[in-house]
C-alpha cells in the first residue's frame, strides 16, 4: 500500500492505494454514515451492510441539487449531526455529491471517501472539489474542501464496466502530458498491461497520478494559477460530454487530441508531440476525434465555468510534460473550433 499526504491551507488529507482497503471501514470512529452509489451497492452489498447507507443514483442525470436535498432529508431523519462522519462510496459522481453534501450539510460535516473508479481515482476524489451540474452544464455549483482521507482500493476496479475503466485512463495521459514525460513512455510499453488491470502497473499509474494531482492541488488549492493545467482537454472535453453525450474520460480524450492539436497551430507543440498523445489515446482505446458541430462546442464552451469575461482560460502544450495557461478571445476561439473540427 502507498499512502500519499496531501497538504492545503483548508485541511489535510490522506490518500492510500492499495487493495480490499474498504474493510476499513470498520476501524474508524465515530462509525461512519455511508452515502453509496446504487450501483457499488449492488455489487458489494455484504461489506456495505453493518453500516447506516444512503444510496446516491447513478447516472450523471442525477447530480444535481435535487438529489443532495434528498440526501440531506435522509440525514436529518437520521439525525446526523456535526460529530458523525460521512464517507463517499463510489466513482467520481458520488464522491462529488458526498463531499458537496458534507460541506454544506449543517456547514459542515467531517468526511472521506472510498473511490471505485479509475477516474475517481486518480482525479475527482483528489483534491476537494465538490460540486453537482446545472441544467446539464458540469460542477456549476460547488465547494472545496478536503476530505480527511481517501482510499483508492483497487480491488473494487474488479467490477467496473471495462468501458468505465477505459474512460479513466484519459485523467492518467492527461497527467503525463501536463507534468510527467517519462510516465508518458511508461503508459506507451505497459499501456496492454494496465487494460487488462496488472496489479504491479495499476499501482503505479494510480500512485503516480495521485502524486502529480497533489503536487500541483498543494501548490495552489483554490485554482487560481497553477491548478488550471489540470483542465488540459477539459473546456472542449466539457462541451463534448454536454453535446454526445459521452462518458467524460472519452470526451477528454477527444478534448486532449484538439487540445494538443490547437498547440501545433499556434506554434507550441510539435507536430511528434501530437502524434504522440493521438498515439496514447488510440492505445487505449479512447476516441482520437469524433463528429462535432463547432458552432455547438462554442455555445456549451460559452457557459464553462473557465470563462472569464470575453475569454476563456485555455490549457495548451509547449512540448510534452509542459503545459501552459493562455487566455483565448471567445472570438478568436470560435475560429479555431471551425478549424479543428
Amino acid at each position: 500500500m502507498h499512502l500519499i499526504q496531501l497538504t492545503t491551507p483548508s485541511g489535510d488529507t490522506e490518500i492510500s492505494v492499495g487493495e480490499l482497503l474498504s474493510s476499513g471501514l470498520h476501524g474508524l470512529e465515530p462509525e461512519p454514515v455511508l452515502l453509496v452509489d446504487e450501483q457499488v451497492q449492488s455489487f458489494y452489498s455484504e461489506l456495505f451492510s453493518p453500516f447506516r447507507c444512503i444510496t446516491i443514483p447513478s447516472g450523471e442525470q442525477h447530480k444535481t441539487l435535487q438529489t443532495v436535498e434528498g440526501i440531506c432529508r435522509e440525514l436529518v431523519q437520521m439525525e446526523v449531526d456535526r460529530s458523525s462522519l460521512l464517507v463517499g462510496v463510489g466513482g467520481g459522481l458520488a464522491t462529488d455529491i458526498a463531499g458537496f453534501v458534507a460541506s454544506t450539510y449543517l456547514r459542515e460535516v467531517r468526511f472521506g471517501f472510498i473511490s471505485s473508479t479509475l477516474l475517481g481515482q486518480v482525479d475527482a476524489s483528489i483534491g476537494g472539489k465538490n460540486g453537482v451540474n446545472l441544467d446539464g452544464y458540469k460542477n456549476m455549483i460547488g465547494t472545496i474542501r478536503q476530505p480527511s482521507f481517501v482510499w483508492c482500493d483497487l480491488s473494487l476496479l474488479n467490477t467496473l464496466p471495462h468501458k468505465e475503466y477505459v474512460a479513466g485512463i484519459a485523467e492518467v495521459i492527461k497527467y503525463g502530458v501536463i507534468r510527467d514525460r517519462d510516465f508518458l513512455h511508461y503508459l506507451k510499453d505497459h499501456m496492454s498491461a494496465l487494460l487488462t488491470l496488472d496489479g504491479d502497473v495499476l499501482e503505479k499509474v494510480v500512485t503516480t497520478s495521485v502524486s502529480v494531482k497533489v503536487n500541483i492541488v498543494q501548490q495552489d488549492e483554490k485554482e487560481s494559477d497553477l491548478r488550471k493545467l489540470l483542465n488540459f482537454g477539459h473546456t472542449i472535453g466539457h462541451a463534448i460530454e454536454r453535446d454526445k453525450k459521452v462518458l467524460h474520460g472519452e470526451a477528454v480524450a477527444t478534448g486532449m487530441v484538439l487540445a494538443a492539436r490547437l498547440s501545433n497551430t499556434l506554434g507550441l507543440l510539435s507536430a511528434s508531440g501530437v502524434e504522440m498523445i493521438e498515439e496514447l489515446v488510440g492505445l487505449a482505446g479512447l476516441p482520437v476525434r469524433m463528429d462535432m458541430d463547432p458552432d455547438v462546442l462554442y455555445q456549451n464552451i460559452r457557459k464553462d465555468k473557465k470563462k472569464s469575461g470575453d475569454l476563456v482560460h485555455f490549457v495548451l502544450l509547449e512540448e510534452l510534460g509542459h503545459a501552459m495557461i493562455r487566455p483565448i478571445p471567445l472570438t478568436e476561439l470560435n475560429h479555431m473550433l471551425h478549424d479543428l473540427c
